[in-house]
């Protein structure tokens, strides 16, 4: 191989090999999506914003300032905008959201969930 040759692919496998380095993670590069076995909220309508994930069990959590959510778990989530100091279910329930769904506009500020299993 003469030597011109060998910078080329020198060049080419170096180049290569940064292009790697600076790739992003398809989560990252879909800010609007959540990940499977996830509950997400978005501080803004229409899954705009600072995006929140959290892995939940059945039970109640508090989800502050969400306006656009998503369920990718396998639970049934109901979306408060709940009373503070009095706890799950208190408040104004704003969406109620199946496995698998999300909702784009909550119609209020999420600030607390109800994970039902099953």
């Amino acid at each position: 191989m003469t030597m011109l040759k060998k910078s080329l692919t020198t060049v080419a496998v170096a180049g290569a090999l940064l292009g790697g380095v600076f790739a992003t993670p398809a989560a990252a590069a879909a800010p609007k999506t959540c990940p499977h076995g996830k509950v997400c909220g978005w501080s803004g309508t229409n899954r705009t914003g600072t995006r929140t994930v959290l892995s939940e069990t059945p039970g109640c959590d508090i989800f502050t300032g969400a306006r656009s959510v998503s369920n990718q778990t396998s639970y049934r989530i109901e979306f408060w905008h709940i009373t503070p100091g009095t706890g799950c279910g208190v408040g104004t329930k704003l969406v109620t959201l199946k496995p698998g769904t999300y909702s784009d506009n909550t119609h209020g500020t999420v600030t607390g969930i109800a994970v039902y299993g099953g």
